[in-house]
């Protein structure tokens, strides 16, 4: 039996890959697809971010964490973490953009 974990983490990866897919045949340039990209790595540094913030915090016997609140709680950090990066807040995404861009042929 697949875990509830599991059964998550392949719906994410599967949306990911439809997402992967959509940009490569949407006609987008080079310039548009290295933006979405910088984009999307800062998305994925902002989880990684919250997840060892979530980490780091004291947890307590009291109240036990189900599966379910596991797999609610990574995907939140995930959203939230798609917005920080939609923001441009950190800044991260901007900055990868602007130290590749010259690499970009034509």
């Amino acid at each position: 039996m697949i875990s509830p974990v599991e059964n998550a983490t392949a719906f994410v990866m599967g949306r990911e890959q439809q997402r992967l897919e959509n940009l490569q045949t949407a006609g987008l340039s080079d310039d548009q697809k290295l933006r979405e990209a910088a984009n999307d790595f800062e998305a994925i540094f902002a989880q990684q971010m919250l997840k060892a913030m979530r980490d780091a915090t004291l947890k307590s016997d009291l109240i036990k964490v189900s599966e379910g609140e596991r797999v609610f709680r990574e995907m939140l950090d995930q959203h939230r973490s798609k917005q920080l990066a939609d923001s441009g807040s950190l800044g991260l995404g901007e900055l990868i953009y602007k130290q590749l861009r010259p690499h970009l042929r034509g």
